[in-house]
């Protein structure tokens, strides 16, 4: 089963999530899988609000078997959220197979648990300064993980002065490298709501084997 899809996600630092979602495919059950994030600026029109993202991402990319949305929970609870991300697909009607990406509180509580990612990506690897990272039972109830996230690279790096000034201008990138280096077998496969991106991404391969047959 060859699977392509479209992600539409909050900003493009967010497409690094793309590679992982391709690996997740694939132990669902996919022989070949390809990911494609459009440059919605290359729409015609202004993309402001969470379906005309997907309408236009859809225009851009019409060829694609799945669809995939990436929100931030914003919040403790993410049923907001998925429900509005449902919404949108409803909106735009989407009858392809469909999956809202919705980390708990943000992104960044996925790129909290993985010690040995933060010390390589803050280039201090044989560190030894306390972390005190959160386990995953604990971090989506854990407020703001951006700023946690932001100070933990910081302690990480074990800078000061001009230096730091300098590594603390880099944090886009290093989030985008955290994503990268994210280890689906790690940490992250025991929080909640990644459990529940595998569990709908298995649904979304099943429905969608379903409608080719």
């Amino acid at each position: 089963m060859t699977v392509r899809f479209v992600f539409v996600g909050e900003g493009s630092s967010d497409e690094a999530l793309m590679e992982h979602i391709e690996e997740l495919c694939l132990r669902a059950g996919a022989d070949e899988v390809a990911g494609v994030a459009p440059d919605l600026r290359r729409h015609s029109r202004k993309s402001s609000t969470v379906p005309e993202k997907i309408d236009h991402a859809l225009q851009l990319e019409p060829d694609t078997d799945l669809v995939f949305a990436h929100r931030d929970a914003d919040d403790e609870n993410p049923a907001p959220r998925r429900k509005e991300v449902h919404a949108a697909f409803q909106a735009v009607g989407v009858e392809r197979p469909r999956v809202a990406v919705v980390p708990v509180q943000e992104t960044e509580a996925w790129l909290l648990l993985d010690e040995d990612a933060i010390r390589f990506v803050a280039e201090n690897p044989d560190g030894n300064v306390q972390l005190d990272l959160p386990t995953p039972a604990r971090v989506e109830s854990v407020a703001n993980p951006k700023e946690i996230l932001q100070e933990t690279l910081i302690s990480a790096s074990e800078l000061s002065g001009r230096r730091l000034k300098r590594f603390k201008r880099r944090f886009p990138q290093q989030r985008r490298r955290l994503i990268e280096r994210l280890d689906l077998d790690g940490p992250v496969s025991q929080v909640p709501a990644w459990k529940q991106l595998c569990k709908d991404i298995e649904q979304a391969l099943e429905n969608y084997s379903q409608d080719s047959e």
